[in-house]
């Protein structure tokens, strides 16, 4: 009797000792501001997490001109607060800033995304700046990136940005949808259409990623931009400014969303050299 009240005892002290570990994990997980336990949401999309690049279909789909997916706007904000991205088709661009999605069509006009639109290729990013630099005397895009990649600690990490202000000089760019399904992402790339404007106030929000992840996110700097009153937005090709504050997250972890339509499914993708964002860094 005595035995086997001592193995209850110790297996009741086992029971609380493993409870107490599971009150202390929970809130841990709490202070931290998510929970591994969730797993995934009621759509199927992993929990939030601060330092992760959520990507929606990888680069080299596009480049094996796949060009239709079946991400919603609903399902991208969910995934974070800023992004860039195209629409299904290529018609188009988008840009996501606090938490809403906008299209951009040929002519730079945006429109706030329908419940019903998708798309083949799109990065969110749930954006908490650690860090605000101010750069001046910005002349082009190449500026720019100099200038960025002063405050990169690594060369092998994301970096997310978000830049507001008024900037003396943007050239931006959008597309037509595209008619032939088959063409290749590098000649549609040469139809983009150009456009630029001088003295508008705005959001600029992008994302670095190092050459090594090219045919997961596309490679390089990329930007997109939502004029303040809501009116224009656009595909970043070059820049000129001031002197603005910069906001800058080092992100080290990716979330590869594949696409579950068809043509995604069934084709086999061949590696290829993933273009850069901007048509002078594709030595157009």
């Amino acid at each position: 009797m005595k035995k086997l009240m001592l193995l209850f005892s110790l297996a009741l002290l086992a029971s609380c000792g493993n409870e107490t570990k599971k009150e202390a994990m929970s809130t841990s997980e709490e202070a931290h501001g998510h929970s591994h336990s969730q797993g995934v949401d009621e759509h199927g999309l992993a929990p939030h997490t601060e330092n992760t690049i959520h990507q929606y279909a990888p680069t080299v789909a596009l480049l094996n001109s796949i060009y239709e997916g079946d991400i919603t706007p609903q399902q991208m904000v969910q995934q974070g607060n800023i992004g860039i991205g195209t629409v299904n088709h290529l018609a188009g661009e988008l840009v996501a800033v606090d938490g809403v999605v906008y299209t951009i069509d040929a002519e730079g006009e945006i429109a706030e995304a329908p419940d019903d639109l998708e798309s083949p290729n799109m990065t969110m990013i749930n954006f908490q700046p650690k860090q605000t630099v101010t750069v001046e005397n910005i002349e082009s895009y190449e500026d720019l990136t100099r200038e960025l990649q002063k405050y990169s600690t690594s060369k092998n990490s994301f970096y997310a940005y978000r830049i507001k202000g008024e900037f003396k000089y943007l050239k931006m760019a959008s597309a037509h949808k595209v008619e032939n399904e088959d063409v290749s992402l590098f000649e549609y790339l040469d139809t983009r259409v150009m456009y630029t404007r001088d003295n508008i106030k705005g959001t600029l929000v992008g994302l670095f990623t190092p050459d090594y992840l090219g045919n997961i996110v596309i490679p390089g700097m990329h930007f997109h931009f939502l004029s303040d009153d809501i009116k224009l937005g656009g595909h970043l090709e070059d820049i000129k400014f001031d002197k603005l504050s910069i906001e800058i997250q080092e992100v080290n972890q990716v979330n590869l969303q594949l696409p579950e339509t068809e043509k995604f499914r069934n084709k086999d993708l061949k590696q290829g050299a993933a273009p850069k964002a901007t048509a002078k860094q594709n030595g157009k």
